[in-house]
């Protein structure tokens, strides 16, 4: 069969007393082109999912897309609440269903005309079905989010170019009827249902496993691959010159690095740990600041968060783990930067609605002693759009004055400590949370947090600090 010239086959006609007229197949081009933007599709899914569960290498590319830190409308749109349905991420449905979409009209190709017009016509059903959710989401990114993200508006886009693309597939429901009377069209549905249901079972169990991984590194989102000990005996001079070889083989090496993910990693941790040793010192107000660690350790960690920040959780909860293991050598200083403009004005959109009346909420709290008791019932659940009625509830579930805590946050005593924290952070760079500076120095990335703290413990002459446990 020569499914490229078929575009003159014609489906079966129905036995009666006055034949039908036939009806012309879609041509094949036309699937094929269908099944080409389809897989492009599977793709930039795939590329979505793997960002919303925090693999950095996805995180990487879709900053490379659409920008990054406050600047990424992809990462505003992923780590809002409208990115999953039902705990399930959208992008997981969309790589089944460009999947499902491609795998019907390839097997409706190979059966035959009769069936890849039925194929083509449930795809183009599928499309439109497509193309109105994606006029949904739409209206979400512009009305609830109010922002957009970049990648998602491709995929939006190849649903239009398909649609198109079969778009002279459009019939009644009896085309469909008339392929599964012939043999090769109830074998092509039925590899089509089963094929199906191993796609979603299959991308189930990655998203589960995706899920799992996220859990274990949000256990340990602060870093734990240790620095390469030095030979016994080697000097700061010998390092030193490891680094320049190093150096003088970067350009082979970033080259090498494009074809190997793993290889990619490990230059991007090389260039964070350099980026810090060569970044500014920021003088950061500590005064007043709540912290947790003994006040005189040598190594002072700031982090500027926001208590609607899902990465901000996980880095309180890396933070109660670590803080035990480092003998007292290190001090966090927690610090508010809320993703809100109704408080923080610079920002072009706001990304957590309520952040910025909990934020007040932490001052109001540290004024009565119980800064940690209010971050940890914050953290301690996923929360949307905060009114004031729920932080007073935590502020008095965290086992503060209840009329104390009101009266400071009806009377915006804490506003103006909180446009400093804001502006201070502004002026040292930050734009997204959590931002974490190491004894003033801006850590670029947070997962190689671990390393950072243990080139600074030697920078300073103390013995190496465990590595975060998992």
């Amino acid at each position: 069969m020569n499914w490229f010239n078929s575009a003159d086959a014609t489906t079966p006609a129905p036995a009666s007393a006055e034949a039908a007229p036939a009806r012309p197949a879609i041509a094949s081009w036309r699937v094929v082109a269908a099944v080409i933007l389809c897989t492009v599709g599977i793709a930039v899914s795939g590329l979505l999912l793997l960002q919303h569960h925090g693999q950095s290498s996805a995180v990487a590319a879709v900053e490379q897309l659409c920008g990054a830190g406050a600047h990424s409308g992809c990462a505003v749109v992923a780590s809002s609440r409208w990115s999953a349905v039902g705990g399930i991420p959208l992008a997981a449905i969309g790589l089944v269903f460009y999947a499902a979409v491609a795998l019907l009209l390839l097997l409706g190709v190979m059966a035959g005309p009769p069936t890849r017009a039925a194929a083509a016509a449930l795809a183009l059903l599928g499309l439109t079905l497509a193309l109105a959710v994606d006029l949904v989401l739409l209206g979400v990114q512009w009305l609830a989010i109010h922002d957009y993200c970049r990648l998602c508006l491709y995929t939006y886009g190849l649903n239009v170019l398909a649609a198109i693309a079969l778009l002279p597939a459009r019939r009644d429901g009896t085309v469909v009827g008339e392929a599964v009377t012939v043999r090769e069209g109830r074998l092509a549905f039925a590899a089509w249902g089963l094929g199906t249901l191993c796609l979603v079972l299959g991308v189930g169990l990655g998203e589960l496993g995706l899920a799992r991984a996220q859990a274990a590194t949000a256990g340990n989102v602060l870093g734990t691959v240790p620095l390469t000990a030095l030979p016994a005996g080697a000097t700061e001079a010998d390092r030193y010159r490891e680094e320049a070889r190093l150096a003088s083989e970067q350009v082979r090496r970033l080259q090498e690095t494009l074809d190997d993910p793993a290889k990619l990693e490990r230059y991007l941790t090389e260039k964070a740990q350099r980026d810090f040793e060569q970044g500014p010192v920021n003088m950061i107000d500590l005064a007043g600041v709540p912290y947790k660690g003994p006040v005189q350790a040598p190594i002072k960690v700031v982090e500027f968060s926001d208590f609607l920040c899902p990465f901000c959780r996980n880095v309180a909860g890396a933070f109660d783990k670590y803080l035990p293991t480092t003998a007292g050598r290190v001090v966090v200083y927690y610090k508010n930067y809320p993703l809100e403009k109704e408080c923080n004005t610079a920002l072009a959109s706001t990304v957590h609605q309520g952040a910025c009346l909990l934020a007040l909420g932490g001052l109001c709290a540290q004024e009565q002693g119980r800064f940690w008791p209010y971050h940890d019932r914050v953290f301690s659940a996923p929360l949307s759009n905060p009114q004031t009625g729920d932080v007073q509830r935590m502020a008095i579930e965290a086992g503060l004055d209840a009329a104390a805590f009101e009266k400071c946050m009806a009377s915006g005593s804490q506003r103006e400590r909180l446009t400093a924290q804001i502006n201070e952070a502004r002026n040292a760079g930050v734009n997204s949370t959590p931002t974490l500076f190491i004894n003033g120095k801006r850590l670029p990335s947070l997962n190689n947090f671990g390393t950072t703290v243990d080139a600074e413990a030697r920078r300073l002459g103390l013995p190496p600090i465990p590595a975060p446990a998992n």
